[in-house]
């Protein structure tokens, strides 16, 4: 999964320096070529796959604690606009 993520984004960066986007990207910071939402999907998909590889895990269960305790707030939303 992360060598995937590594090449799309060495093919962007080829594919903005062959296209002479860079000069460009200087001139207009807010612009960019890269991906945000993928990039963000492979990084969701890989801790989902961790969390599920190594359920034991210290770490696992730790990150796990942190989700949930985090998600709490937005949970008891939803829930709340149910009723």
């Amino acid at each position: 999964m992360p060598n995937n993520l590594i090449q799309i984004v060495k093919n962007s960066l080829i594919e903005t320096n062959t296209n002479n986007e860079i000069e460009q990207a200087t001139s207009n910071p807010i612009h960019t070529k890269l991906n945000y939402q993928f990039m963000y999907k492979q990084l969701e998909s890989a801790v989902e796959e961790i969390l599920i590889k190594y359920p034991n895990d210290e770490v696992v269960k730790e990150l796990r604690n942190t989700v949930i305790r985090n998600l709490q707030p937005i949970l008891a939303l939803l829930k709340n606009n149910q009723e």
